[in-house]
């Protein structure tokens, strides 16, 4: 087997923060300890991008390649040029996981929102840049939001719907691995329950920590702390572990622990 890449391209909930940040994390920064040979992997920016955010995690056989960025939707993600970065360097054999949903909903940011009639085709770019350059696209259902004070029951519900629903579709038409985070990750806060979930999420007491940006405290039902997304990134990788549709996953499978 030859070495390959696992390319993110997501938003907050996936992306690698920096330690004035602490704690909070995306479960793209927990993956890659997930891998077999994870005490060997070698953390850095690289040099093939211009964006400052990109970590990559360089592993003998494996290398995930984390370019998720706050604040961003499948519209806006290629629009700023951050699809077109890992066109530039996707290699046959990679991976491109994909999982947007939480910006691509704000209709209040007109160049983040795609409205979910026209969300498939804009994940279809995606899998476009994977099909001219022979990797595999997969798609990832947005992970669960702290939602359970939205109901009188207190309950967790599936977070964006239509655009789970939309990305499922859309993997059935185009015989595409998905790998429901969504629903995995909303079992997982429904079992746990309202209040352990708070660790699972960005919940934050004052002068927690008090060299982070984040010292005054925050209450966030949206975006992860540590715990939350090494919890989240194991989640992932069970269903890659799970996934029995066709062997497309089977690389990734043989890797990890």
């Amino acid at each position: 087997m030859e070495p390959f890449t696992i390319y993110l391209a997501a938003d907050s909930t996936v992306q690698t923060f920096q330690k004035k940040d602490a704690p909070q994390m995306g479960w793209g920064q927990k993956l890659y300890e997930s891998f077999r040979d994870s005490e060997k992997c070698r953390i850095y920016h690289p040099d093939n991008t211009k964006f400052d955010q990109v970590t990559r995690y360089e592993m003998p056989w494996v290398t995930i390649d984390n370019r998720a960025m706050a604040g961003r939707s499948s519209r806006s993600f290629r629009d700023e040029g951050r699809l077109a970065d890992i066109d530039a360097c996707i290699q046959p054999g990679d991976f491109m996981f994909v999982q947007f949903a939480h910006n691509d909903a704000n209709q209040a940011k007109k160049e983040r929102y795609i409205p979910v009639e026209e969300y498939a085709n804009s994940l279809m770019t995606y899998v476009d840049v994977c099909r001219r350059h022979g990797a595999q696209c997969v798609l990832v259902t947005a992970i669960a939001m702290r939602n359970c004070g939205d109901n009188r029951e207190g309950i967790f519900t599936f977070s964006f719907p239509e655009y789970r629903h939309a990305m499922m579709r859309l993997a059935r038409e185009e015989h595409l691995p998905l790998l429901d985070l969504g629903r995995r990750t909303t079992d997982y806060c429904r079992r746990i329950g309202k209040e352990a979930s708070k660790d699972i999420f960005l919940w934050v007491k004052p002068g927690e920590y008090p060299e982070s940006s984040l010292r005054e405290g925050k209450e966030d039902n949206a975006h992860l702390q540590e715990r939350g997304a090494a919890v989240f990134a194991s989640l992932l990788t069970d269903l890659i572990r799970e996934y029995q549709a066709d062997d497309r996953l089977d690389p990734i499978k043989a890797l990890l622990k």
